[in-house]
Formats: structure tokens, C-alpha cells, sequence
């Protein structure tokens, strides 16, 4: 009599059940909720970024004529006119405050424009010949008002020969933003805007003392409606929207931005953008 064989059976002799219509009918749910939830969620987006166009033109279009008329004031204020007593230098000082105010009012109500339009794809950038040291420097006097509230100082060390492939409104907005984020986490220390020229490149950096960010958190500055992190009580302002936006019309220039920075370090974005040749 032969002896039972007790050999078990290796993986492939194991029978691997098929898929019943039951399982089949379970993925194919699945897969059809899992489309729906996506274009639930395209289409909410969508919703928001036609709200937001919306409220833009709204927030920016009944200021333009309020910021003509403050210019023509402004204008007539400052003029010299024979026989007329000299103006008095603090409604002059009023006016111009009251024109950066409305002016840097329309520049954010821009700022969701561009942001729809970055959405949607339909941001589309002129490259002309840009001299990055002026930009620089009418960004820092604009925001020295800001700059002096927050008890910290601006200096530009730009190049006055550095000439960039670019569109000036694009990046007006980017060191804008940029400096703007400096002031509200510098911590009233100084702040600086230093350019270099790369090889084929303009590379800005806009460098603070203040508390810096986390490295954990770099990424995320830079995604849609997120802030950095601020310890403590901090009252959030702006939309959450101006890094993901300097990362956006950086690129749509053939350029990147850059962040390094640390907890307590302060922080240094660097901007690359194409030189004019």
C-alpha cells in the first residue's frame, strides 16, 4: 500500500476565485460616485472663480474714477500758481496717502481677477524689455508707508543694467506680494530686495528677519487661499492668495520661485525670470 502523499501544494496550486458579478458591480459603483464627487467639486470651483470675478469688477471698477479724481486733486494741490498761497504740505501728504490707499485698494481687487484667470488658464503675459531696478524701487516706496507702521525698513540693492524679459504690471505684483509678506511676518526688522544676474537669468531675492516658516510648510504657502503660519494670536489678512500667485505669474514668464527659510530664521524668496538679450 502506498503511503498518502503529504506534500501541500505550492502557491500556484491554489485557486484564485474569479471576480463575481457582485464585486464587478461594486467597483463600477464606486468608480461612477468617485466621478461624480470630481465633477461636484470642478463645478464648485468653477462657481467660485465666477463669484470671485464677479466681486472683483465689482470691488475695482467704481474706484478707478474715485482714484482719477484724487489725482487731479493731488495734482492741483502741489501746483505752483501765482499769487495763491503755497499748499499746505499736510493736505499734500493727505492726498497722496489717500492715492496709495485707493491705488493699492484696485491692485488687490486685480489680484482676484488674476487669480480667476490663473485658474482658468487664461492668464496670458507679455515678455517686453523690463528695468528691474526701477520696479523695485517703486514697490519699495509704495509700501513704505506699510513698511514704517510695521517698524521696519526697505532697501533695494538692484543693478540699475539688469534688464528682464517680463511683463512690468506681472512683476510689480510679484515683488509687491513679496515685500508685502516680508512686512507682515519681518517682525518690524529690516527688509531687503537684492537681484544678481545667472546666466540667461535675473534671480531676485526678497529677504526677512522675522519668524520664518517651517520647513514642513514651504509647499503649502504656495497652494491656493493658504497663509504661512504665524505663532501666537495673529489677526489673518488678504485673501491667502498672493504666493500661490507670484509662483503662478512667475512661471507664465518662463520663470520659478524659490523658498528658503526656517522657524525663527527669517525667510528668502528668490524669483528667476528670463533676461532680455
Amino acid at each position: 500500500m502506498s503511503e498518502p502523499d503529504t506534500r501541500q501544494a505550492g502557491p500556484l496550486a491554489l485557486a484564485t476565485p474569479e471576480p463575481g458579478p457582485d464585486l464587478a458591480g461594486a467597483l463600477i459603483a464606486e468608480n461612477a460616485a468617485l466621478r461624480r464627487e470630481i465633477a461636484a467639486l470642478q463645478g464648485a470651483l468653477a462657481e467660485q472663480d465666477a463669484f470671485l470675478t464677479g466681486i472683483a469688477h465689482e470691488l475695482r471698477n467704481p474706484m478707478t474714477p474715485i482714484l482719477g479724481q484724487v489725482e487731479r486733486l493731488l495734482a492741483a494741490a502741489e501746483a505752483d500758481v501765482e499769487g495763491a498761497p503755497p499748499p499746505s504740505p499736510r493736505l499734500v501728504q493727505g492726498l497722496a496717502r489717500l492715492k496709495w490707499l485707493v491705488d493699492r485698494y484696485i491692485r488687490r481687487a486685480t489680484t482676484i481677477l488674476d487669480v480667476s484667470r490663473a485658474q482658468a488658464g487664461r492668464l496670458v503675459l507679455d515678455r517686453v524689455p523690463v528695468r528691474l531696478a526701477e520696479v523695485a524701487s517703486e514697490v519699495a516706496a509704495g509700501l513704505e508707508p506699510l513698511a514704517a507702521h510695521a517698524g521696519s525698513t526697505i532697501t533695494v540693492r538692484v543693478p540699475d543694467e539688469l534688464l528682464l524679459a517680463c511683463e512690468r504690471v506681472a512683476l510689480d505684483q510679484i515683488l509687491d506680494n513679496l515685500v508685502t509678506n516680508a512686512i507682515k511676518y519681518g517682525d518690524g526688522r529690516p527688509i531687503v530686495i537684492e537681484a544678481e544676474r545667472a546666466g540667461g537669468s535675473g534671480v531676485i531675492r526678497v529677504i526677512d528677519q522675522g519668524i520664518g516658516i517651517a520647513p514642513g510648510d514651504h509647499e503649502r504657502v504656495f497652494a491656493r487661499f493658504e497663509q504661512a503660519h504665524r505663532p501666537e494670536a495673529e489677526i489673518r489678512t488678504g485673501f491667502g492668495v498672493g504666493l500661490w500667485l507670484v509662483r503662478r505669474l512667475a512661471e507664465a514668464m518662463g520663470g520659478g520661485v524659490t523658498l528658503r527659510s526656517g522657524t525663527g530664521e527669517g525667510s528668502t524668496f528668490t524669483v528667476t525670470l528670463p533676461l532680455h538679450h
